[in-house]
């Protein structure tokens, strides 16, 4: 009898196909059977072996087809991801990457939605990506938690569906950090898109998506940002300033000034407006070096807007150093502006009665800068600035007790204390205080600390004030 040879060939390729299918079922049903064997006795060697069973089975065209091949392969990377075991160390790398991407093949895969929990999975892939970012990011490493929030927004886009607004924010934040400022663009843009945070953090998305384009050296998308969100939070004090500070730079005085009148009349109560129009009209009026300097009726006339400003504003608010110091200030470099004019007169008749009125005009920064310096400021370089001009005042009107005390001041206190130390410094020269009371609050915290011999003025955590008992 003759056989036929191509049937037997035939029936051995069906043999091999039929397997070479079990052998990769097989390997599905390893993996499976060493996952369990690892949740039950958390043998490392387990995890090994379920992953190389699984990464078998995931190359091959008809397990890599099935959805409970990958549910599995996503299991298994998830616990190597979690898992603490130093032998497994080498394997985490990339493993929650791995994993998503699993979890995300299963329900592209589950037509009969067999695996539900699927969808969990990517959804706790993107909760852990985002905990690492915070994390890193509070760790200071700010690019590794860019890299999460990342994540953490493609997971959720991708699988979810759906946007990770806080991840969005976050990732804006640590691009900003990290001087990745064309990331810091493209999510600050997108938080402002999502509408995140509503209408209380509009206006701060705006600022910081303009000071991004800022540091990034692109002006002209800064003033634009900022223009924007204007126009979209007119009575926003940060944006108001910010379009202010531009104008100031730019020297657009007057855009500046009819903004911040537009301003006023939206919140007339708002001494910040006022206060502002007086720097304006003050920098017109001392322009500084090597900008063009105002003639005698001009600088006049610019010194009296921004006196009248000024005042306007400690009106509304009698104790606002920024206004106070600012008000002295004016005062006293009207004074010197007036003494080199003084100084050139032959006549000394003459010579005597204008430089008596520009004594006068000295005196009158006195009450302003005096008020300044007793409700004090956390801006240490300006703090004592004004505490060096109290120096000269206080000399010039002959009133030398006060001008060696602030002089004393400049130098240092008990134990070599000095302006601007922070609570550790003050601790280690003076010891620990007998009491700490929090006063007057402000836009920072204010404490005065309590020794036997001085009570010391802590303004934003920084030594202003000494004073003997």
């Amino acid at each position: 009898m003759q056989v036929n040879k191509k049937s037997i060939l035939a029936l051995c390729i069906g043999i091999f196909g039929a397997t070479s299918s079990f052998a990769q079922q097989k390997n599905v049903v390893s993996a499976i059977n060493y996952l369990g064997y690892y949740n039950k006795d958390k043998d490392a060697n387990d995890l090994i072996e379920a992953k190389k069973y699984i990464d078998l089975a995931t190359l091959d065209a008809e397990t890599g087809a099935k959805p409970k091949t990958w549910y599995n392969r996503a299991e298994i990377y998830m616990n190597l991801h979690n898992s603490k075991d130093a032998k497994l160390a080498d394997l985490k790398n990339g493993a929650l990457d791995e994993a998503t991407k699993a979890y995300g093949q299963t329900i592209k895969l589950d037509e009969k939605n067999t695996f539900p929990q699927a969808k969990q999975g990517v959804k706790v892939c993107g909760i852990i990506a985002s905990n690492a970012g915070i994390e890193n990011f509070k760790a200071g490493k700010y690019a590794d938690a860019l890299n999460n929030f990342e994540k953490s927004i493609q997971i959720n886009e991708e699988f979810q569906k759906q946007i990770d607004s806080n991840a969005v924010y976050n990732a804006a934040l640590s691009a900003e950090k990290s001087q990745n400022y064309d990331k810091a663009v493209q999510y600050f843009q997108k938080a402002i898109d999502i509408k995140y945070g509503g209408n209380d953090e509009g206006p701060l998305l705006y600022s910081l998506l303009a000071d991004a384009y800022l540091k990034k050296g692109d002006k002209q998308n800064y003033i634009t940002t900022i223009q924007k969100g204007r126009k979209a939070y007119s009575n926003d004090k940060s944006l108001i300033l910010s379009e202010l500070n531009y104008f100031i730079e730019a020297g657009k005085y007057k855009e500046a000034i009819t903004n911040l009148e537009l301003a006023i009349t939206k919140e007339p109560n708002n001494e910040i407006f006022p206060f502002n129009i007086g720097v304006i009209y003050d920098n017109m009026a001392n322009p500084g070096e090597g900008k063009p300097v105002p003639a005698e009726k001009e600088f006049n006339e610019f010194v009296a807007k921004a006196e009248a400003s000024y005042k306007k504003a400690l009106e509304i608010n009698p104790n606002y150093f920024d206004a106070l110091y600012n008000l002295g200030a004016l005062y006293f470099n009207k004074a010197v502006k007036q003494s080199e004019i003084v100084n050139n007169i032959k006549d000394n008749n003459k010579y005597k009665i204008e430089s008596a009125k520009v004594d006068e005009i000295f005196k009158m920064s006195l009450p302003f800068l005096e008020k300044g310096e007793e409700i004090r400021t956390n801006d240490i370089i300006t703090y004592k600035n004004l505490i060096s001009t109290l120096q000269k005042l206080y000399l010039m009107t002959e009133q030398t007790e006060k001008s060696v005390a602030c002089k004393t001041r400049l130098a240092g206190g008990p134990n070599g204390i000095q302006i601007g130390d922070e609570m550790p410094a003050v601790e280690e020269k003076l010891g620990k205080p007998s009491k700490v009371t929090n006063s007057i609050p402000k836009l920072y915290s204010t404490d005065v600390l309590d020794y036997p011999e001085y009570t010391l003025y802590m303004d934003g955590g920084l030594l202003t004030k000494w004073v003997k008992k």
